[in-house]
């Protein structure tokens, strides 16, 4: 290599390597990335290096392999981004039905603690809660006072947090026992 001037192959040579490496990679800048690192590895090694083959071919022959490398090496990563993406729904998917089942489990348990309350109570809870009346709405439709629904929601929300309280320790115990 010492019979030619790197600089001189550069200006001879860039733009037919960068088109070559485009015609590979499709990507103008990496293309350029390319053939800029063969001229550095030239500049680097130029001491070392022994072409048989004019420059032109050689440095066509290395550019057009450093773009094949690039570009498996591009659809690799792109494949292992794809089964990284597809695990990860995947896992958001399993982790939403499990979420979902849990909801539902804690549902039954509440439906079933809702059903323990007293007739009266359980109706002014649900309106107020699942039906989303107003306390002055609900006293109108049952003919009572507001202080009644008031008294009957707080109630309400005090055997709720008792009996939630009382499974949670339940539960606690159970897990201890098992585990």
């Amino acid at each position: 290599m010492a019979e030619f001037l790197i600089e001189k192959q550069f200006r001879d040579h860039y733009s037919f390597l960068c088109t070559a490496a485009f015609n590979v990679v499709e990507d103008e800048d990496v293309a350029k990335d390319i053939v800029q690192n063969f001229f550095l590895y030239c500049l680097d090694k130029q001491s070392e290096l022994q072409i048989a083959v004019s420059f032109r071919n050689y440095a066509f022959r290395a550019v057009r392999n450093a773009a094949l490398s690039y570009k498996k090496k591009a659809e690799r990563v792109d494949y292992d981004d794809e089964i990284l993406h597809r695990a990860a729904e995947a896992m958001q998917y399993k982790s939403e039905l499990e979420n979902e089942e849990r909801e539902e489990e804690r549902n039954v348990v509440l439906w079933e603690i809702i059903g323990q309350m007293p007739e009266k109570r359980r109706r002014i809870f649900l309106l107020s809660n699942k039906e989303g009346l107003k306390y002055t709405e609900i006293a109108t439709q049952l003919d009572i006072s507001v202080n009644t629904v008031k008294t009957h929601i707080r109630l309400s929300y005090e055997f709720l947090r008792r009996e939630c309280k009382f499974l949670i320790r339940m539960l606690v115990l159970i897990y201890i026992w098992i585990g």
